[in-house]
């Protein structure tokens, strides 16, 4: 097991050009070989199973149907209210006029 201070030490020194002997070679790629390995690990500790997003998808294709249901709901009762709000002005203005005798 490569130490992450000599790993550091190593690519830092890979990375600006500096010649590493054959074992300071092996070293680093056994360090970037445990660095894959920890990363691996700490990714696949975060991934939520297949089957949970399964069930979110389903619960967000519910809440999708009930807002579409909603939202159409919502319209019809809007243009109920116009009608009224339209029959009651007409009513107003029937009650206003004068009626002849």
């Amino acid at each position: 097991m490569v130490s992450d201070e000599l790993g550091m030490q190593l690519h830092d020194r890979e990375t600006i050009g500096e010649p590493l002997t054959a074992q300071e070679k092996e070293q680093l790629e056994a360090w970037y070989a445990q660095k894959d390995v920890a990363e691996t690990s700490m990714f696949e500790a975060t991934q939520v199973p297949l089957p949970n997003l399964i069930v979110l998808q389903d619960q967000v294709d519910m809440a999708i149907e009930q807002l579409t249901t909603g939202v159409q709901r919502l319209q019809q009762i809007t243009q109920e209210n116009k009608s009224l709000r339209e029959e009651i002005a007409e009513i107003k203005q029937q009650l206003t006029v004068p009626r002849s005798a």
